[in-house]
């Protein structure tokens, strides 16, 4: 994650050798067929060198403009003999799959260098495809659908004093104001508890989408699965390619890391260690770069504290902005309603 910019720097350095090598191979190749194209590419590259050595011998004009004509001559003789082999003017020249960087990846403005946009669009790719957040077409602020929570008062059932309906439109504008003032110190962590399928990971993913598309990385895992990778960090086991260590610290410097179901995973000792463990570097990391966490778990204070111990919940209660989500299961009503 870290690294994410290094890699796409040689990927684009890469990309661009690629495309010079073959354009060197298809003149060579254009120059046995054709031996006068090699003739005047020799004398294009002299008239070049001798023109730049007249400016910097400061000769006279007209002397520099003599190697002009002689360039201009040469472009149109090789042009005329490309097209009358039906060859394309630009057949020698490298196809670079950006036109406007040339496969840098960069571009100069006004004196200043630039990510291009064919840059920030792989960058905002591999963002994605390592977020574990699949942009499905229904998931995101603009598919939030307040109708599914209903608009009745039942602090029995809901164990909340408003509506469920009232309840997700606080939570709503409180995940935009997260998303607003992401990088802001004094941003608070999330914690999102409640019921199943009151829509906890809907607004999690959602925040993180939107983080995403700014050009935050964001990483989203199961409780389950984020313990898996911490215990195979402790094992010093590789896989896909991916070392344990890298993985781990993917988990530390990550903008935004969700971690979604907390008290679902199997039960451990050691996992109460390693939660704190990395809950104390990502706070570590806030300090010199943006990292926020987002938990979202079925248990209250009084359950997670059973579940974890007090210092978990300590650290949760002080450091993150808690959010109750209440309702019917969502879920459900859409899986009967044909949704």
């Amino acid at each position: 994650m870290a690294d994410t910019r290094r890699l796409l720097d040689i990927e684009f350095e890469r990309k661009r050798d690629r495309a010079i090598f073959e354009a060197e191979r298809r003149k060579q190749e254009l120059f046995r067929r054709i031996p006068e194209l090699s003739d005047i590419d020799a004398e294009l590259s002299l008239a070049g060198i001798r023109y730049a050595q007249s400016l910097l011998n400061e000769d006279t004009a007209s002397c520099a403009d003599e190697y002009l004509s002689k360039i201009d001559m040469l472009t149109k003789k090789r042009e005329h003999l490309l097209l009358a082999n039906n060859i394309p003017l630009d057949y020698l020249e490298p196809a670079f799959s950006c036109k406007a960087c040339e496969d840098r990846g960069y571009v100069s403005k006004n004196g200043a260098t630039y990510p291009c946009s064919c840059y920030n669009k792989l960058y905002l790719e591999h963002l994605y495809r390592i977020s574990n957040i699949l942009d499905d077409g229904k998931t995101g602020f603009g598919h939030f659908d307040e109708k599914w929570y209903s608009d009745k008062t039942d602090p029995k059932k809901y164990a909340i004093d408003i509506s469920p309906r009232a309840q997700i439109q606080a939570v709503k504008e409180q995940c935009l104001e997260f998303v607003s003032k992401f990088t802001d110190e004094n941003t608070k962590n999330l914690y999102f508890y409640g019921p199943t399928g009151t829509g906890k990971t809907f607004m999690a993913k959602s925040i993180g989408l939107e983080l995403l598309r700014a050009g935050f990385s964001v990483l989203y895992f199961s409780a389950a699965n984020l313990f898996q990778i911490i215990h195979k960090y402790r094992l010093n086991i590789d896989e896909d390619g991916l070392s344990g260590e890298q993985a781990y610290k993917d988990l530390i410097t990550a903008n935004l890391l969700i971690l979604d179901d907390l008290g679902t995973e199997p039960k451990s000792d050691s996992k109460y260690a390693e939660l704190l463990a990395l809950l104390e570097q990502r706070n570590a990391r806030n300090r010199i770069c943006t990292a926020k966490t987002i938990i979202a778990s079925n248990l209250d204070f009084k359950r997670l504290v059973q579940e974890y111990n007090q210092r978990i919940g300590s650290r949760i209660i002080g450091e993150f902005q808690t959010l109750q989500f209440a309702g019917d299961d969502i879920r459900i009503m859409k899986k009967l309603s044909g949704f």
